[in-house]
């Protein structure tokens, strides 16, 4: 029975889905590339991706490159989100919650560095959601 295991990367100008069989697999059955225009240039960055995610699969160590990757992550997530109120509270708590659960990076740093804050007031921010959703 396979795993069929699934990997994404999305941004606002290029989305790459990869999909492999099991984990065992060196190359994914299946490869989506969403973007405006293919060149060459939108390769090497679907190439990029692809073996950033292939890295991840096979849990390769690549010199900070997951860290930097969880960053790209948290900060495309809070670009999508609202300026202040209750949907941005929610969505701030869903992304620390995500980064904390897959327990490889730490989610306050990580938070902080893609909101280009300290790590004490990236702290307060997620007290401040807590607590205004709580209430």
């Amino acid at each position: 029975m396979s795993e069929n295991i699934r990997l994404e990367r999305r941004d606002t100008e290029l989305t790459v889905i990869a999909e492999w069989g099991d984990a065992a697999a060196e190359w994914p059955r299946r490869l989506v590339i969403e973007a405006p225009a293919i060149s060459g240039k939108t390769l090497r960055e679907v190439e990029r991706r692809l073996f950033a995610m292939s890295a991840e699969l096979h849990e390769m160590p690549s010199v900070g490159g997951f860290a930097v990757m969880v960053r790209q992550f948290a900060e495309n997530r809070l670009a999508e989100l609202p300026e202040d109120g209750p949907a941005f509270h929610r969505g701030l708590l869903e992304i620390y919650e995500k980064i904390d659960t897959d327990g490889h990076v730490d989610a306050v740093r990580t938070l902080a560095a893609a909101m280009r804050l300290p790590e004490e007031t990236m702290r307060a921010c997620l007290r401040v959601a807590r607590q205004r959703l709580s209430d």
